[in-house]
């Protein structure tokens, strides 16, 4: 069952997130053609969607949106706050990569971008280049260096089925000693990394079950699970209002043996529209 479970170590120290998202990117990608290439890539940007957007509080659009410069131009996954998922990919079919699947070769000197759309209030936006061989260096390196909050990561792929833990260290409190916390932390994130494989994709192995078996020794709490599911909010009248709101000429252009027709880049919906809608 997909889940995003959210855990504390050490009395607080860190907070994590397992991520399991098996049929909310199978239904992700039951809306596209897309090579194995492009499924895994964007069956990635998923998961790293749902664990960097786990412990945020808004009311409203968490974002990944890799803009490259090389075959695949575009991945774009967003989250809202209860954790329904969507997303797409452009990308040029002939020069796809066959043996190296590094950022660059996957997407030029492109870059990854993080948003926050929270209602009444401004977005919030990281930018960070796609220097990093994978994503989840370029993830880790984003954190080093723009938001400086201690985290690890690791991201596992076996098709398209992807398993995530992530963890972040919390504010120290003034009396912990930073030798002390340096220690935990590295003892914290040995054991993350750890985890092997087998463990990950064991379907009798529960998340609960994984989780302990890397940190009981760490006083680890599990908190109760959000179940992340596709959804994508495309409809008719949102699309009759943007096509109301151009001038006639405008639309004039986009007809077509007198009918306009609209896709949904998320989900391939598609709505046809003819003059006397307007």
């Amino acid at each position: 069952m997909d889940i995003i479970l959210p855990f504390m170590l050490d009395k607080g120290f860190s907070r994590g997130v397992y991520i399991n998202a098996d049929k909310t990117i199978a239904d992700v990608l039951a809306c596209h053609s897309y090579p194995k290439i492009i499924e895994n890539v964007l069956s990635e940007v998923i998961v790293l969607t749902l664990a960097l957007s786990a412990n945020l509080k808004y009311n409203g659009t968490f974002s990944l949106n890799i803009r490259g410069g090389g075959p695949i131009q575009t991945v774009f996954v967003s989250a809202t706050h209860d954790k329904k998922v969507r997303g797409y990919a452009v990308f040029d079919s002939e020069n796809l990569p066959v043996d190296d699947l590094s950022n660059q070769a996957l997407f030029g000197n492109g870059e990854l971008l993080f948003s926050v759309s929270q209602i009444g209030q401004e977005p919030y936006q990281g930018i960070i280049q796609l220097t990093q061989q994978t994503l989840t260096e370029t993830v880790l390196s984003y954190f080093k260096q723009s938001e400086q909050i201690k985290t690890e990561l690791v991201l596992r792929r076996q098709d398209n089925k992807v398993r995530c833990l992530l963890l972040q260290q919390m504010p120290l409190s003034d009396d912990m000693n930073v030798d002390t916390a340096n220690d935990i932390w590295e003892t914290e994130c040995v054991l993350l990394k750890s985890v092997r494989d087998e463990e990950l994709f064991d379907e009798n192995l529960t998340p609960a079950d994984i989780l302990y078996r890397l940190f009981h020794a760490n006083e680890a709490t599990v908190f109760d699970g959000v179940v992340p599911m596709f959804s994508c909010p495309c409809h008719r009248s949102q699309m009759e209002t943007f096509l109301k709101r151009m001038t006639p000429q405008e639309r004039e252009d986009l007809y077509q043996d007198g009918k306009i027709i609209t896709e949904c880049q998320f989900c391939q919906n598609q709505f046809t529209f003819t003059q006397e809608d307007f």
